[in-house]
């Protein structure tokens, strides 16, 4: 996980604290070719990699539903595979890591090999504050209407429960659209709204330019913003388009994004599930 810790953690810690939910926060020893990778040394890693997870406490009730497992590995993704199956996970939380971080590299490589498993909902999180939780008063989530926007509304859902924060649900609408596409967003937008079942969430449905520019006004005044990840077929590595990383770029608070695991577009209303998540 490394530069963005903290961040990741305490996302992971929230969504854990749901009804009926549970967490595992995997700390991952790399075993890497030309390493002494006898017992003793190996030992000696796992035992580092403990303390450096103990070191990475803060402030929050939340941290103590997060169980730790510590394995040594040689393939990133295999044992994070394995792991999800053993603790039948349904959402896993990773670091998105910014321009500067040290590891953005091997993060990009690892989440190209996990986004076509579609096993789970994949929650990425980024952070400006990487030795800071992530602890928000007041959370954005922005919902377009695409097939990720069940999961971006009902994840923002548990994280505004588990903080205690205000949340506010936002749909932004352009000229560029056809108005038939436009009506069809807006319904299954307030939809959406109806089946979360909150009255305390703030709505608004603003027409803006391009989505990307809507969002980052919108997003003045929050401690954090959600926003669903691109699903396109030709493209499946493409998280998120252009326009909306430079957005993304600009935000002075942490983002978290969802990318659901595959969801059909014509499939009908459902109630959002509220209970029984792992993370």
């Amino acid at each position: 996980m490394g530069q963005l810790a903290r961040p990741t953690i305490s996302i992971g810690d929230a969504l854990a604290a749901a009804p009926g939910g549970s967490g595992n926060l995997l700390a991952l020893v790399e075993i890497r070719a030309g390493r002494d990778n006898g017992v003793f040394a190996q030992e000696q890693c796992r035992r580092d990699m403990l303390r450096w997870v103990a070191g990475l406490e803060y402030g929050s009730d939340l941290r103590r539903r997060l169980s730790v497992t510590v394995r040594m590995t040689a393939n990133l993704a295999s044992s994070i595979r394995d792991a999800v199956v053993e603790t039948e996970a349904t959402s896993l939380v990773l670091e998105w890591p910014t321009t500067a971080s040290p590891r953005r590299h091997g993060l990009s490589d690892l989440t190209r090999q996990l986004l076509p498993d579609r096993v789970t909902d994949i929650v990425f999180v980024r952070s400006k504050n990487p030795n800071q939780a992530i602890t928000p008063r007041s959370i954005l989530a922005s919902i377009r209407g695409g097939a990720s926007s069940r999961v971006v509304a009902s994840t923002a859902a548990m994280l505004a429960d588990a903080y205690g924060s205000a949340l506010t649900l936002v749909h932004i609408q352009t000229d560029s659209q056809h108005p038939d596409r436009s009506r069809r967003e807006l319904e299954f937008f307030e939809q959406i709204v109806e089946q979360l079942h909150r009255p305390s969430t703030m709505v608004h449905v603003r027409r803006h330019d391009n989505p990307a520019g809507g969002i980052l006004e919108e997003a003045a005044g929050h401690d954090l913003v959600i926003i669903g990840s691109r699903l396109s077929p030709s493209n499946p590595n493409v998280l998120v388009g252009r326009g909306l990383l430079r957005m993304v770029r600009q935000l002075d608070c942490p983002v978290v994004m969802v990318r659901p695991k595959h969801v059909s577009q014509s499939e009908p209303a459902y109630p959002i599930a509220r209970n029984g998540h792992r993370a």
